[in-house]
């Protein structure tokens, strides 16, 4: 291979890789303010909400934390004595720190040093003292985890600092504490904004090194894949398991748009069709009773509660022990057996129809396999035809 073509191979790889990890942002970024629309809308809840996007592995939903700290505060005021200045000291801080903003409110603890100020000339000034107070600090930020919470209030404070001194107050020995619980920020008030693409490493740094540029391309192309399934297989997960409650139909609609709207896959489609089965099973028995439960052990087989992907419907059966007519080896037994199917890959209604007919037929042949049971009677009906009931988060 020549420097070129290496050259060449190389930057292909490596374009393919910034447009995988350009849309893999796109995809986090539209799929987490999808989500919030949709718990705005209160078509989700907030705990679905959360527990979506940490299993995205997205940003999660900020949250006011309140944030304290430990310091000492320092000040000079005016008092006519030092009971005064000491009292105040104990109950009181000065009125800056009130009308701060963003707001921050101080709690004095314990009075450290309480001794008059230097007047202009060295001299201590009886009418003005210099006060030092340890104090607990208590600010409110809105964040997405505790570390970027107290980053947002050490922030907070740096900016209060120069206006503070100004005003001849000093915070000093700052000791951030654990954040409080957080409280739940109003939904109006949570960011949906864009944030700019993760950054991609320049051509430069992959030139000649094909083995480097193949492993960048696979990984971008692999965590955009990832992203994708999760975000199905979570969306699939919340509309089977009843997570979003409503009609099936319309909730799986809904579902269906998220999907497209953020340029995955729509939700398979099926006909939903009953077929019922009408047949007369011959039963070795003493009474009608005996009779009855032999046929119903018998047409267990055929008898699930389960849909799969070799058996994709519900199947019950019954009969009325009166019916049982007496026959020279025991009894008759008319049974008939209804199945709730859901099929797929069918473009029309007579398709599917046929079909599902021919599945019944197939089942109870298996399940009657031995038995001389009496021709059986199908009839269809179709009850309609939408997204499919019977999901699977891992295959759909």
């Amino acid at each position: 291979m020549t420097d070129a073509s290496l050259a060449d191979q190389i930057r292909t790889l490596h374009t393919d890789t910034i447009a995988a990890i350009e849309q893999r942002h796109t995809l986090a970024v539209n799929a987490r303010c999808a989500l919030i629309a949709a718990l705005r809308n209160k078509l989700i809840c907030r705990p679905g909400c959360e527990d979506a996007l940490v299993t995205w592995g997205l940003e999660p939903l900020p949250q006011r934390w309140t944030v304290f700290a430990d310091a000492q505060l320092s000040y000079t005021r005016s008092h006519t004595d030092h009971n005064e200045a000491r009292e105040q000291a104990r109950c009181g801080v000065p009125d800056e720190l009130r009308l701060l903003q963003p707001a921050m409110a101080v709690y004095p603890r314990h009075v450290i040093d309480v001794r008059p100020a230097p007047n202009a000339n060295g001299q201590p000034d009886p009418r003005r003292y210099r006060i030092t107070v340890q104090v607990t600090l208590q600010t409110w930020v809105t964040a997405t985890r505790e570390t970027d919470a107290h980053d947002a209030a050490r922030t907070i404070m740096e900016s209060h600092l120069p206006g503070l001194a100004d005003a001849g107050i000093t915070l000093t020995g700052l000791t951030w504490q654990t954040a409080d619980s957080p409280d739940d920020v109003p939904l109006d008030d949570i960011d949906t904004d864009t944030q700019p693409a993760a950054g991609t490493a320049p051509l430069t740094e992959l030139a000649g090194d094909l083995t480097a540029a193949t492993a960048a391309h696979d990984a971008a192309v692999q965590a955009l894949a990832d992203l994708r399934r999760s975000i199905r297989a979570r969306a699939i997960s919340a509309l089977v398991d009843d997570e979003i409650g409503g009609i099936y139909q319309h909730t799986a609609q809904r579902v269906d748009r998220f999907l497209v709207d953020l340029k995955l896959d729509p939700l398979p489609h099926a006909h939903h069709i009953t077929v019922v089965a009408d047949l007369t099973l011959p039963i070795a028995a003493g009474t009608p009773r005996e009779a009855y439960d032999a046929a119903r052990d018998t047409m267990r087989a055929a008898t699930t509660s389960s849909p799969d992907q070799t058996r994709p419907w519900t199947a019950y059966g019954w009969t009325i022990p009166e019916h049982a007519t007496c026959d020279k080896d025991g009894w008759r037994i008319p049974w008939r057996h209804e199945y709730e199917i859901w099929l797929r890959g069918h473009t029309t209604s007579t398709a599917a129809t046929a079909a599902a007919k021919a599945l019944v037929r197939a089942d109870l042949t298996r399940a009657l396999a031995g038995i001389d049971h009496h021709p059986i009677t199908v009839t269809t009906s179709l009850e309609g035809a939408g997204i499919d009931l019977y999901l699977d988060p891992d295959s759909d």
